[in-house]
């Protein structure tokens, strides 16, 4: 099954066979295509095109994490412009470091909420617990005690939920734009 992927890779993208890494293409006009025509920002700081992140996440989704990536700009002759060139390259670097904060930033919000729902559901589990146990149950005491026990279940629930599906998705992209920012970024002038 491996194999049969890595051939179906192969017939998308190039591979660099010195470095074994795929690489990813994308024909540009010139080197303002590369950034957000919306941003007034300097392009060292500039976010990248929406359908070029876009574009760059389907191919990198596509690409098993254990392949490194290599970007490849294709522009016109006439366009070459060596400072130009190494700005862009700042740029997209810039851009995954800044998402990949980000990211890390989104991940450790998860742990803290997975930690505090923990908390919540020990909490809740145990007065719905203790209470049944203490008080004679009356209706009010009842739906009360019922009311703690539900709550802790719905938060323990939102631990695994956090813990084994939105922290798995987070880490998974935070893989990826790591591997995104550490992409290798080339230029070719026809």
């Amino acid at each position: 099954m491996f194999k049969k992927k890595k051939n179906y890779l192969k017939q998308i993208y190039k591979m660099n066979p010195e470095t074994n890494a795929y690489i990813i293409e994308v024909s540009l006009i010139d080197y303002n295509e590369i950034f957000n025509g919306w941003d007034p920002s300097p392009i060292k700081r500039r976010d990248l095109d929406p359908d070029l992140v876009s574009f760059l996440e389907e191919c990198d989704s596509d690409i098993p994490l254990e392949f490194s990536l290599e970007l490849l700009f294709y522009l016109p002759e006439d366009q070459y412009d060596q400072e130009k060139e190494n700005l862009s390259r700042v740029g997209i670097k810039n851009y995954f470091d800044y998402s990949v904060h980000f990211i890390k930033k989104e991940l450790k919000q998860v742990r803290d909420k997975i930690i505090l729902y923990i908390i919540m559901a020990i909490a809740f589990l145990s007065v719905g617990y203790l209470s049944g146990q203490q008080v004679e149950p009356s209706f009010y005491t009842a739906i009360l005690i019922e009311g703690f026990t539900i709550g802790g279940w719905v938060f323990l629930w939102e631990v695994f939920s956090l813990f084994f599906f939105s922290r798995q998705e987070i880490s998974g992209r935070l893989k990826r734009y790591i591997r995104l920012k550490n992409t290798k970024i080339s230029f070719k002038y026809k």
